[in-house]
């Protein structure tokens, strides 16, 4: 049973006052006996030297009775033996006689052999006094020890006082000690147990949700207990205002925790799902294992290894949704340990980052387009500088001989090369999807009859092929680049049949009911739907992420270089249109093309007869020796006066030498150390109505600086390689602009 507040401080009080009153009891007797003690010796020391006096009278007379003539110390009430010794330690009288044969303390006979002082001893019952008894034979004599007293003084009348001392003492202390209980259990009662057992009350209601209201019964208590009950009171308050923030505050994370867009789950130390929100549950479902959507290289028991051990984890996985689809997510797990550092489960969130990764692929590939086509830019204007010294020199030749002449044929060869050439150099700017198309109308059905009639021939006997071609489906395009586009398509879809098959190519008017490209925007005039497709070996699902992009190619050495499809795609993203692939391994490979339907051409139009002579002086600015020489070898026959420079700070010190008879600037774009921009530029800054043709191994739309000088005030631009007329219809709309 457990005491009461107030019984408890009852009894320590007690306790208190009792070892209080013990020790100041244990103190006055201390100090009593000490003050009766020190009495006691002093009193013991007075009568042995008067007993040693009396005793040296009665030795020089010798009479024994010396006891008798001290009977005034002998008497006395605390003297309990008196005893008289020679120097030799004989007894010589006693009293009480009994005590005469009563042996000297040992300590007392060795003290005198070395010393002629007082001696005392404490004994049992009380304390012994010795004394010498000095005798001077004459008067300059000196002293000398004839004998010794011995007087014992008790101390039972000490013992006594002490006695009725202590009684009285603990009378005394059992009264204040009954008195200071019965007013202190009033005033405990009255202004602690009360307050405090009301407190208490307070509390339990305040446990049980209920918030104490009445606070006048703390107002007769202590200050210290009133302002006690005050900051409980305040902070019964403030604790049910955080309570209710506590509150609100689990209900915006609760409501945030569902409504976020991660999926945020947390699992027990074993794998098994705990807890998940809104968004988790509608990737997977109910799933109750972590193990039960991992299905990337990385396991849900690797996973938490690697959680605990690291802290956090942070990795991409496969994880499969509830619906079955393959999910690439971002997992972030971490540990939660108890106090005792175990671990108890594991915190994570799942990002579904699917599309994230399916748009930076194609950032990738778009980069790597990118770079190839620079890559090929470049080679294209190298490759142009070098053709159009081939095919302009070629046609001059060509001029200066005929055809039974014996250098005829070889020059006739070298400029039919060098055109193949400059055909080549286009289709190689196609990779930089930005080369200008020759674009007209063009009807796909035709293109699709002549490239299969073209490659017939070359399908082995064993491949089918089967036209289920729509009625007239016009569109706008580059009917070389289309045509290239089908001949690689249909040339891929026979050397994947190997074995025979069907090659099948359809066209149809693209709508809902026979499939848009995800691509292709909702509004225009629609698209033209081109399918080439085999029923050969098909492509795996990673080869499929891939099979756009240069260089890549599944085909042994030696039998593809990777830039077939890569082709096709550049022509048909710069056409404006969309492809797309399907294919299942051992069942055969589609691909859709998606061409915008279009009934207006924007052709170029053709450069009616002119007459290309003229009289004026031009300045050629090239850092290319054949080119230059070229120009001028081109223009001088045509009448024009030809200044050359070759580089740009020596073109612009010809022309501010002779720019009152210049008419027209010939400036490469591509030279070093002074860029034709920078010439440019400077040219404009002497003479800013300065007529300047550019011209570059780089189409126009395929370097920008070119667009950019165009619309600063360039009279023309012209692309190499080029033949006389060419360069002569230039010269003339420049002159003419």
């Amino acid at each position: 049973m457990k005491a009461s507040l107030q019984t408890r401080v009852s009894i320590f009080i007690t306790l208190t006052i009792i070892l209080i009153s013990a020790f100041s009891t244990y103190l006055f007797t201390s100090a009593y006996r000490r003050n009766a003690e020190q009495s006691l010796v002093v009193r013991g020391t007075a009568l042995s030297y008067s007993l040693s006096k009396a005793a040296e009278e009665g030795l020089l007379k010798e009479d024994l009775n010396l006891i008798k003539k001290a009977s005034h110390i002998i008497e006395a009430p605390d003297v309990s033996r008196a005893q008289v010794y020679s120097d030799l330690w004989d007894a010589l009288d006693a009293y009480p006689l009994t005590s005469l044969k009563d042996l000297p303390n040992p300590e007392a006979v060795r003290h005198f052999k070395v010393s002629s002082s007082p001696f005392s001893v404490k004994v049992a019952g009380g304390y012994d006094f010795y004394d010498p008894i000095m005798f001077k034979a004459f008067e300059n004599s000196p002293l000398t020890t004839i004998g010794f007293v011995r007087i014992t003084l008790s101390s039972s009348t000490i013992k006594k006082e002490l006695a009725s001392i202590v009684v009285a003492t603990i009378a005394v202390s059992v009264v204040i000690t009954l008195f200071a209980i019965l007013s202190l259990n009033y005033l405990i009662r009255r202004y602690i147990v009360r307050p405090v057992t009301s407190l208490h009350g307070s509390i339990s209601q305040f446990k049980n949700g209920i918030l104490p209201g009445d606070r006048d019964i703390f107002r007769h208590s202590p200050d210290e207990i009133r302002e006690l009950a005050q900051e409980f009171y305040r902070m019964c308050e403030a604790v049910r205002e955080d309570e209710n923030k506590l509150i609100e505050s689990e209900r915006r994370i609760r409501s945030l925790f569902e409504r976020v867009e991660h999926a945020i789950f947390r699992i027990n130390e074993y794998g098994a799902i705990t807890e998940s929100n809104d968004r988790f549950r509608k990737l997977f479902g109910n799933v109750t294992e972590l193990c039960d959507i991992l299905i990337g290289e990385a396991s849900a028991t690797q996973c938490m290894k690697r959680a605990a051990s690291e802290k956090t984890l942070h990795i991409e996985d496969k994880a499969v949704a509830h619906n079955g689809d393959e999910l690439t997510i971002a997992l972030s797990m971490y540990a939660e340990r108890n106090e005792a550092g175990s671990i108890d489960g594991f915190d994570g969130y799942l990002i579904d980052i699917t599309e994230k990764k399916r748009l930076e692929e194609r950032l990738v590939r778009s980069q790597k387009l990118e770079a190839i086509g620079t890559l090929a830019a470049g080679m294209a204007h190298d490759f142009n500088n070098l053709l159009t010294a081939i095919l302009g020199y070629s046609g001059i030749m060509l001029k200066m001989t005929k055809e039974d002449d014996p250098f005829y044929k070889p020059v006739s060869v070298i400029n039919d090369a060098a055109k193949r050439g400059a055909a080549l150099g286009k289709k190689i700017l196609t990779i930089t999807r930005k080369e200008k198309m020759e674009a007209k109308p063009v009807n796909v059905n035709d293109l699709i009859n002549q490239s299969i009639d073209l490659l017939r021939s070359s399908f082995p006997r064993n491949v089918d092929v089967v036209m289920h071609l729509d009625a007239s489906l016009p569109t706008t395009a580059d009917p070389s680049q289309l045509q290239q586009v089908i001949i690689n398509l249909a040339v891929n879809a026979r050397d994947a049949m190997p074995d025979g098959g069907t090659l099948t190519v359809e066209t149809a008017v693209a709508d809902p009911a026979t499939g848009v490209s995800s691509l292709a925007p909702a509004h225009g005039p629609g698209f033209i739907k081109l399918s080439v497709s085999d029923t050969g070996m098909g492509i795996g699902p990673d080869a499929q992420s891939r099979i756009f992009d240069p260089f890549f190619t599944t085909k042994e050495v030696g039998k593809g270089t990777g830039l077939g499809l890569y082709i096709v795609h550049s022509i048909i993203t710069n056409h404006g249109g969309y492809i797309n692939v399907y294919s299942e391994p051992r069942k055969g490979t589609r691909f859709n093309i998606y061409l915008p339907i279009s009934t207006d051409a924007s052709i170029e139009a053709r450069s009616e007869a002119m007459d290309i002579s003229g009289n004026e002086t031009v300045l050629i600015i090239d850092d290319e020796p054949h080119v230059r020489d070229l120009c001028k070898d081109m223009l001088v026959p045509l009448g024009y006066t030809v200044l050359i420079a070759d580089s740009g700070s020596h073109g612009i010190k010809l022309y501010r030498e002779h720019q009152a008879k210049i008419s027209l600037v010939i400036l490469d774009i591509i030279m070093p150390q002074m860029g034709g921009n920078e010439v440019f530029h400077a040219l404009k800054t002497i003479n800013k109505y300065v007529p300047i043709l550019l011209y570059s191994g780089y189409s126009h739309n395929n370097f920008s600086g070119i667009n950019d000088l165009l619309k600063s005030g360039a009279a023309g631009f012209i692309q190499k390689p080029f033949s006389t007329q060419d360069l002569g219809i230039a010269i003339r709309k420049a002159l003419s602009a």
